[in-house]
């Protein structure tokens, strides 16, 4: 299983691709994510947490896409895995433990 680091993960403007090798800029690139700024979850933290949690194939075997059109959104990934969720008294969203604001 290939695994995340931060060589492989490309961040251009509000989107994260997946670069296997550093050969050629476009060839081999993938979809990871898209986060905006109005996200409770920054690009920094999301990174973080792809590296820590996932591997390269078991995440894009569950993203959604022209390939898996019953697949799961970013967010829905950390959410049904118990990574991200939201606390229902403080109404915040908790990121592997750790409040965000």
């Amino acid at each position: 299983m290939t695994a995340f680091t931060k060589q492989n993960l490309i961040v251009a403007g509000d989107y994260i691709y997946y670069h296997p090798h550093a050969d050629n800029f476009w060839e081999g690139r993938t979809f990871i994510a898209r986060i905006k700024r109005v996200c409770p979850v920054t690009k920094a933290k999301f990174i973080k947490t792809l590296i820590k949690y996932y591997s390269v194939e078991d995440y894009l075997k569950r993203l959604g896409g022209p390939t898996n059109v019953y697949g799961e959104a970013p967010l829905q990934i950390l959410m049904n895995d118990g990574i991200l969720r939201r606390d229902m008294h403080t109404r915040k969203f908790v990121l592997d433990g750790k409040y965000l604001k």
